[in-house]
């Protein structure tokens, strides 16, 4: 009778760690997968040539993006958005067609960002192409 409670005991106790082997690997395997989906959505589709910069303050991770993104990318007009954390611009590329650009009006940039939990400090159109001071590489 001895033995057949070692036994159990036993048994008992491997369930209970590959139990508890099992839910670590699990959670492990969620929280790479959930980093690598919130690693693809902070990434822009590809490359873009902006239309517009918005210097927005505060812009500082991927995270504070991404809440703007969605708010920019309601709107019909936008074609792609893209980020630059470090010097805290948005780029906006917008629907051309014909050679026009369909730009959103600064009041409805500024509502969307102000939506997101930001201030606009500027706009800047890159309409005109030419290198200047601001846009020097």
């Amino acid at each position: 009778m001895n033995e057949d409670f070692d036994k159990f005991e036993q048994d008992l106790i491997h369930k209970y760690v590959y139990s508890r082997v099992i839910r670590f690997v699990a959670i492990i395997g969620f929280l790479i997968g959930a980093g690598m989906v919130f690693i693809a959505n902070s990434a822009s589709d590809k490359p873009i040539n902006p239309d517009m910069e918005i210097n927005v303050p505060g812009l500082v991770c991927s995270s504070c993006a991404i809440g703007v993104k969605k708010y920019l990318k309601k709107e019909i007009n936008v074609k792609y958005v893209a980020f630059n954390i470090t010097k805290q611009l948005v780029l906006v590329d917008f629907v051309e067609r014909d050679g026009n650009v369909f730009y959103l009006k600064n009041d409805k940039i500024i509502a969307l960002v102000k939506k997101a939990g930001y201030e606009v400090k500027s706009i800047k159109r890159l309409d005109n192409k030419k290198p200047s001071r601001y846009n020097k590489p």
